[in-house]
């Protein structure tokens, strides 16, 4: 029998977006930054849309009507600019230090790394500036202790995104990228180490007759340090830095913390009445009422898609803020874990609009300015129930690292044990694990 095509009628059920879904999906993943000019695109085209100044409504600015120098102070904060590389390295450092003296010496030492990612003052000068901050706050001189301090707030900050940032040379900072990478024994670690200034004038006969090797190799070598950043820093020395504009504004008051959205920067979307009246009017040209109809129900589309983004990021901050207590009151390690579907679960929403809610979302801080996803992590659950954040367990790790006896660096498993006697039950593996993601390297490689 000949095969044949037939149709067949089938009914089947199939879940659609409709447009107004579409749209609100669409804007409550955008930052706020192309949120603004999505609106004015839309209103520009749009004639239904007429758009305010923000700060002729903003309910934010009712709550600094009565004080005149914190509500500049807020909007001073809100004041939007480059990231600079001094801004990035100096977050990571309040995220990931809580000891005030440690604090003041990386800020000294972040403001003296040039644009290019490498400090330009020596230790002792920085060591002077210190001792200057530290003997008038403790009355006394530190200038026995201060510089292994100081060595040790380097190392940390060495540790920081961009890899190779307060590198005090070229050789510096090709040596930390490669050990980053667990390379330190490679045949390119060995050459950027020793034999950097004759590879830079291509001496490879002299360099593999030293490392009895052939020439082959170090040009083969020569690659894998060619690929190395030279100048770390130079990824924030440009026009074309993104600018982060804060969502929101977490404030300390009375009951705890309150979050305040940033209406500064968007301006309040209206219906233009004009327009609204030649829809009612007999004399309107009937196609013209309906293009006008049409762009209507756009405009009132488009208000509700804004208002429901902003209600939704509002309660997904203010949960993240209220879990998140312990780290504003006392910092980095005190981060409670908490993932998207706790969040989903608090405030009633699906896991995927939480998601979509806390994407390019950033939230100022008292610690800065931080990406709403950075205050979500994993955790690893005790025996007796207690979860603890991965984030308190890495700030923990640091903690000792940073303060270990550099002849005897510790090593993962005696980490493990130490956390243990704090009460905090964690694996080697795990430990390892976490000091990998914080760049650190293997007791070893520390010595």
């Amino acid at each position: 029998m000949p095969l044949q095509l037939k149709p067949i009628n089938k009914l089947t059920y199939k879940l659609g977006l409709t447009p107004q879904m579409r749209l609100s999906i669409n804007l409550l993943q955008l930052p706020l930054v192309k949120l603004q000019e999505f609106v004015k695109q839309q209103a520009e085209e749009n004639p239904l849309l007429d758009l305010e100044s923000a700060d002729s409504f903003s309910k934010s600015k009712e709550k600094f009507q009565d004080n005149e120098e914190e509500k500049k102070n807020y909007l001073e904060s809100l004041i939007t600019r480059p990231t600079t590389l001094a801004d990035h390295l100096l977050r990571q450092l309040r995220l990931l230090t809580d000891a005030k003296l440690d604090q003041k010496i990386g800020e000294l030492i972040i403001g003296n790394i040039d644009a290019d990612g490498y400090l330009r003052c020596s230790l002792e000068d920085i060591a002077e500036s210190a001792n200057t901050i530290t003997s008038s706050a403790e009355g006394g001189s530190l200038t026995s202790t201060i510089g292994k301090r100081i060595e040790k707030v380097l190392f940390l900050i060495q540790t920081f995104d961009p890899i190779g940032v307060g590198s005090r040379n070229l050789r510096e900072c090709l040596l930390i990228q490669i050990k980053a990478k667990g390379q330190e024994n490679s045949l390119a670690g060995q050459i950027a180490d020793k034999y950097l200034p004759f590879l830079e004038k291509k001496r490879y006969k002299y360099i593999a007759k030293k490392l009895k090797i052939s020439v082959e190799k170090i040009k083969e070598a020569m690659k894998e340090i060619a690929a190395l950043d030279p100048k770390p820093g130079r990824a924030f020395n440009n026009e074309k830095t993104n600018y982060l504009k804060p969502d929101a504004v977490v404030r300390k008051s009375k009951d705890g913390y309150e979050v305040i959205m940033n209406d500064w920067e968007l301006p309040h979307i209206t219906l233009n009445d004009k327009y609204k009246q030649m829809i009612k009017r007999k004399d309107t040209p009937q196609d013209a009422k309906e293009y006008l109809k049409e762009r209507l129900k756009a405009a009132r589309v488009l208000i509700n898609a804004v208002h429901k983004r902003k209600e939704t990021v509002q309660k997904v901050i203010e949960d993240v803020v209220y879990a998140q207590k312990d780290f504003f009151d006392k910092g980095a390690a005190n981060f409670k874990p908490m993932t998207l579907e706790q969040i989903a679960k608090r405030i009633g929403k699906h896991k995927s609009t939480v998601s979509r809610a806390i994407a390019n979302k950033y939230l100022q801080t008292a610690y800065g300015i931080f990406e709403v996803r950075n205050f979500l992590n994993s955790g690893v659950k005790q025996e007796n129930g207690v979860f603890f954040s991965s984030k308190t367990i890495k700030s923990k790790i640091k903690d000792l690292i940073e303060n270990e006896n550099k002849e005897k660096p510790l090593a993962d498993q005696k980490i493990s044990k130490d956390l243990k006697q704090e009460g905090i039950s964690v694996s080697r593996r795990t430990i390892v694990k976490y000091r990998k993601q914080l760049k650190i390297l293997p007791s070893k490689s520390r010595r």
